[in-house]
C-alpha cells in the first residue's frame, strides 16, 4: 500500500463530526445525511462511528453502524471514502475491523447499496451475498440492493 495512505482506523471523536459530514456531503449530494444525523449517531451509537485519518489526522473515510431491532442483526448505515483515497484499502478496513470489533450475539450485518456503486464489488468481496433488491427505495428510479452477511461466531 502507498505509504500515502497509511492510515488507522479508530472511534470518531465529537471534534470530528464536522468533517465527517463534510465527506458525506461531498460524496452523496442529496443523499447525504443531515449534519445533526451524525451528532445524534455519534450520542446514540458511538462505538458504531469510527474513522479513518492518515498520519497527519486526515479524515480518510467513516463507517456508521448502527443497531438493528433484530438483537442478532445490524446495519451498516454508511461507509465513505474521501475520492482521493477510493481504491487504497481504506473502505475494506473499515468495514473488517468494524466486523471484528462487534459483540459476540451480532451474527448478521445488512446494509444496502445502489446496483451501480463500485462498493458493490467490495461487499460481495467481503462475504456479503445479494439478498434483494427494493424498487424506489428512496422514491422513484432510486432502487438499492439489499446486502447481507452471515457472521460465524
Amino acid at each position: 500500500m502507498n505509504n500515502l495512505f497509511s492510515f488507522a482506523v479508530r472511534p470518531a471523536q465529537k471534534s470530528e463530526l464536522t468533517s465527517i459530514y463534510q465527506l458525506e456531503q461531498s460524496l452523496f449530494g442529496d443523499h447525504c445525511y443531515p449534519d445533526f444525523f451524525f451528532r445524534q449517531s455519534f450520542d446514540c451509537w458511538p462505538k458504531g462511528l469510527q474513522v479513518a485519518l492518515d498520519k497527519q489526522d486526515n479524515l480518510l473515510g467513516y463507517i456508521l453502524i448502527a443497531p438493528s431491532e433484530q438483537t442478532q442483526c445490524v446495519w451498516i448505515l454508511s461507509v465513505a471514502v474521501d475520492s482521493l483515497a477510493q481504491g487504497q484499502g481504506v473502505g475494506r478496513r473499515l468495514i473488517s475491523d468494524a466486523l471484528t470489533d462487534l459483540p459476540k450475539h451480532v451474527t448478521e450485518v445488512k446494509l444496502t447499496v445502489a446496483p451501480t456503486n463500485p462498493a458493490r464489488h467490495l461487499y460481495l468481496s467481503l462475504g456479503f451475498i445479494e439478498q434483494s433488491v427494493e424498487e424506489d427505495y428512496f422514491g422513484a428510479g432510486e432502487c438499492r440492493i439489499l446486502m447481507s452477511l452471515a457472521l460465524a461466531r
